[in-house]
């Protein structure tokens, strides 16, 4: 029955929104979305109930077991994130708090300090103690983090950065170009909606509807690295002193790891 699902789902979709050009907004377009979904996990069950010793990861599996644009990438960004023992996490975007859900665990473990900006007020999305909201844009706290930082006594050396913003290309340049000098040199960068398009598929075939930002995300990357990327298919590569890992489903997470000096 996977099997079926997985060679059925993709076209199937694809033909229905070419046919009737369906905008992502469209209630009938989000109606067959919930239908689908419904069809699809009475086939695939999620399951959370994996053996771990971490009362943290159990919370995590447990909520990926959710249909969200990130859902799929939570036990990563958790994993890779705990990997990095990170002092400070810097969150831009924070949305319902599906990242920051991951953030504060991994916090809780290496008693990190959080650090999120949204221009929408989300001020009671987290409860870690040791987490701080930022109602800004992004680019414009950039320009003011030194000294918001030296305020507050805290080392402006970024461990863990996480984007997902606006996805759009200007404004994803303009984040490299004012956060990337305050990464540590043992800085983990993640980027979200690395395969954003109108219609986006999970590991369980479940479907999801976005928008076209015309490769916004990635195509900053690619300027960033001078290179072209498939965001399509998930790949490895070492680029100038960054390893590079992306997913390509569930709309895309692409990791930047510095390479060991």
């Amino acid at each position: 029955m996977k099997k079926l699902l997985k060679s059925l789902s993709k076209p199937l979709w694809a033909a229905m929104h070419n046919f009737y050009n369906f905008p992502c907004e469209s209630p009938t377009l989000w109606r067959l979305q919930d239908f689908f979904n419904r069809w699809a996990v009475r086939f695939d069950p999620p399951t959370f109930k994996v053996a771990a010793d971490s009362k943290q990861f159990q919370e995590i599996m447990a909520r990926s077991t959710g249909l969200t644009d990130l859902s799929d990438h939570l036990a990563i960004l958790f994993k890779e994130s705990l990997s990095s023992k990170p002092e400070l996490i810097v969150e831009l975007g924070v949305g319902q708090g599906e990242s920051l859900f991951v953030f504060e665990r991994v916090a809780q473990i290496c008693q990190s300090k959080i650090i999120s900006v949204d221009i929408v007020d989300c001020n009671s999305v987290g409860s870690y103690d040791n987490w701080f909201f930022v109602q800004d844009n992004d680019t414009l706290f950039a320009r003011k983090f030194d000294e918001w930082c030296k305020e507050r006594s805290i080392i402006p050396d970024i461990d863990i950065l996480f984007v997902d913003t606006s996805h759009c290309y200007e404004h994803t340049c303009e984040e490299i170009r004012l956060w990337f000098p305050y990464l540590s040199k043992r800085a983990k960068v993640f980027f979200h909606d690395t395969n954003l398009k109108r219609l986006y598929f999970r590991k369980n075939y479940t479907v999801g509807l976005g928008w076209n930002n015309n490769r916004g995300v990635i195509r900053a990357l690619e300027d960033y690295f001078q290179t072209s990327f498939n965001e399509k298919k998930d790949f490895i590569t070492i680029l100038q002193g960054w390893i590079i890992t992306h997913y390509s489903h569930c709309n895309g997470l692409t990791i930047l790891e510095r390479m060991p000096s």
